[in-house]
């Protein structure tokens, strides 16, 4: 079984690759995605002959989010939740032949459907424009604070880790001392025995 792994650009985007796939091969895409996503994509196929599971995977459970099978298109969607996750795409081919598909994602403000906004308020397409950039600015202000969470992080461990090697230092250093003094007194006492001093 041969397994792919992407980890695609975090952020919010919109992607469409075409790949193929082998007979019985299975095929797992990686995309990190923030909380409270809107993700909506389609895998689309030559044949009905494979399955799609979307799942987050973890140590102790595989979370599946969707499970489908037997469809030339299959089309998904889910609203992240309040943390960010790695969520995986496994298109798994069970035909007896290669199959060719088409693999879509959109995320975040991409994956929302704005001309339905533009109907329901009747909107001018500026003002739909504006609605869309307000979003994608609210995305980009989550995505900042996810980030600055990140590194406060990072900063604690790195701290924490500095204050350790500073520590295996100066033990070092003071151990290193001792030996030192120990094996000079030795020293100074073989040769006062050996009356050379």
């Amino acid at each position: 079984m041969y397994t792919l792994f992407a980890i695609l650009i975090y952020g919010v985007f919109s992607i469409q690759f075409t790949f193929p796939s082998k007979p019985k091969e299975l095929k797992c895409f990686g995309e990190i995605i923030g909380q409270n996503s809107l993700v909506v994509g389609s895998v689309m196929a030559n044949s009905s002959e494979y399955s799609l599971k979307i799942h987050i995977p973890q140590k102790k459970i595989d979370n599946i989010l969707q499970y489908a099978h037997s469809l030339e298109l299959q089309k998904f969607s889910f609203t992240t939740n309040n943390t960010q996750e790695n969520y995986q795409f496994c298109v798994h081919n069970l035909a007896n032949v290669g199959i060719n598909f088409n693999f879509t994602l959109a995320t975040g403000m991409d994956a929302q459907d704005f001309s339905l906004v533009a109907q329901k308020e009747d909107l001018k397409p500026i003002e739909i424009h504006l609605k869309k950039l307000n979003g994608l600015i609210n995305s980009v202000e989550q995505e900042q604070k996810e980030i600055e969470e990140r590194q406060a992080t990072r900063y604690t461990n790195v701290s924490k880790i500095s204050y350790k090697i500073i520590i295996f230092s100066v033990v070092t250093l003071i151990l290193m001392t001792l030996t030192n003094v120990v094996q000079a007194r030795q020293l100074k006492n073989f040769f006062k025995q050996k009356k050379l001093i």
